[in-house]
């Protein structure tokens, strides 16, 4: 390999602990929970870097650090994933700093990348059963339908949802955008569009609570201790999954069964009714187009093309 006939590059532990700070540091346009990730994964590689005594930036000693964290971590694939991750990124840096000829990490894999999703998914009937329980004729159940299928027409996330204010909603054309704040980042700057199907019921519920200031929180919290007040992310978790018990679709599967299910129930319900892979990218903000590749291997597990009602919540079109 053209990487290993590079020269190796010795540096003392007291350069290294420099550029390590300078790294995350120079990550400030990054979300800060992004440089809490890249300074947790450079600290054990900083341990190991310590204990190996014999890292010299080659792609040998970068396969060495991954077997390290596999085999005496024993982290699972995911962490390891992120960890590599920060690893190819200091060392880009070191690059570009002109420490590094050619980055080691680059053609270093990660970790196997699963063949599909964790997290479990609603049914057909699941489903129903939810959107039916949900009672319309209450300001709480005209939010919490709104709710729900703001994360399943747009694949929004909790955190999304907590930051979402009325100004956030903007129409462009015939349809309604909603701007939120994407993962590791520091604006409300990506425009995921809404379904007419799911504007629908976000409309009802905005004009039952006579939401007219563009600052209000988009969801309001209905517990008496703050009433008035933005539906937190917790505040969220618990409305959906109280909606979840209530609709009888928990059992049996509380811990694997979240509210993150809908999103996830999103993914597929947009491979099986025909979206394209970059609307799906687009939609459920994925930057990994393997990660959007793996709705369309469980294509037809949900089953929805027997449920055109449902598929029409992430239809953008009529």
């Amino acid at each position: 390999m053209a990487a290993e006939q590079l020269p190796p590059v010795r540096l003392r532990l007291r350069q290294l602990v420099d550029y390590l700070a300078e790294f995350v540091a120079a990550c400030e346009q990054k979300s800060r929970e992004t440089q809490r990730i890249y300074h947790r994964a450079l600290q054990e590689f900083l341990t190991f870097f310590v204990r190996d005594g014999r890292f010299l930036f080659r792609v040998r000693d970068v396969e060495r650090y991954r077997r390290y964290l596999v085999r005496i971590r024993q982290l699972k694939p995911a962490s390891v994933a992120t960890y590599m991750t920060a690893l190819r990124r200091f060392c880009q840096y070191l690059v570009e700093r002109g420490v590094l000829q050619r980055n080691p990490a680059r053609r270093v894999p990660g970790a196997r990348r699963p063949q599909q999703h964790s997290r479990m998914f609603l049914t057909v009937e699941e489903l129903r059963k939810l959107l039916e329980s949900i009672e319309t004729n209450t300001l709480q159940g005209l939010r919490d339908r709104a709710l729900v299928l703001m994360m399943l027409g747009c694949a929004c996330s909790e955190h999304e949802l907590a930051r979402a204010t009325v100004g956030d909603i903007r129409r462009r054309g015939r349809l309604r955008f909603i701007y939120v704040q994407g993962k590791g980042k520091q604006a409300k700057d990506e425009p995921v569009p809404i379904p007419p199907k799911v504007w629908e019921a976000l409309e009802a519920y905005l004009k039952a609570r006579g939401a007219t200031d563009p600052d209000e929180p988009l969801f309001l919290s209905h517990s008496p201790r703050s009433r008035g007040r933005g539906l937190s992310v917790r505040g969220i978790r618990e409305t959906v999954n109280e909606r979840l018990t209530a609709a009888g679709v928990k059992q049996g599967r509380h811990l694997r069964l979240t509210p993150f299910s809908l999103r996830h129930t999103a993914g597929l319900l947009m491979a099986e009714s025909g979206a394209s892979v970059e609307e799906l990218m687009q939609r459920m903000r994925l930057r990994w187009r393997p990660t959007a590749l793996l709705y369309y291997r469980q294509k037809g597990r949900l089953g929805s093309s027997a449920a055109p009602e449902l598929q029409e919540l992430v239809r953008l079109h009529r």
